[in-house]
């Protein structure tokens, strides 16, 4: 026996014979369209899915700060004079000039003469936090920030009589 009698009998077709469970190559191409397409449609779902729901929490997270009540005014003690200071670039020479005041709960008055007697302590802290500071360092309202922040550390580490909540740059100016 041949093998072409061996796959008659067995059920097979004999060669040259197109396979029944076999797919044409058009047929497989549409398959591999459709199947793209609904891909494509899937992504698409699921993107338009993620940004509903990532524009809903944005909008209930403005909504919740619009609803935060303005905390009560600090007191307010200004430095009497501006500061100007050199900035720790090499080569070039950059100053700070800027004035500052600070804020403090209201009604305490054992901080506000504490204050004003540390006048001198306290501008040296500042001139030596912000003379090692460069240019750079300065430039980004984020470094500000970050530079308003180590103040108010340095200046409630002396001070006996409570505590800075702010810090405010009334002016702030880098050359």
């Amino acid at each position: 026996m041949g093998d072409k009698e061996v796959q008659e009998e067995e059920g097979g077709l004999a060669e040259g014979a197109p396979a029944a469970g076999g797919m044409s190559s058009i047929i497989k191409w549409l398959i591999y369209v459709a199947a793209a397409i609904f891909g494509i449609i899937i992504v698409t779902v699921i993107s338009m899915f993620v940004a509903q729901k990532t524009a809903t929490s944005v909008f209930k997270q403005q909504k919740n700060i619009s609803l935060v009540k303005a905390p009560p005014p600090l007191d307010i003690y200004s430095f009497p004079d501006e500061f100007r200071i050199n900035t720790a670039d090499v080569g070039e020479s950059h100053f700070v000039k800027l004035k500052m005041s600070l804020g403090f709960e209201a009604a305490q008055p054992a901080l506000s003469q504490e204050l004003s007697m540390r006048v001198a302590q306290m501008q040296n802290i500042i001139n030596l936090i912000i003379a090692r500071k460069t240019k750079d360092d300065l430039k980004t309202i984020t470094n500000q920030l970050d530079l308003r922040e180590e103040i108010k550390a340095h200046l409630n580490h002396i001070l006996t009589n409570g505590k800075i909540k702010e810090i405010y740059f009334t002016e702030f100016l880098v050359n």
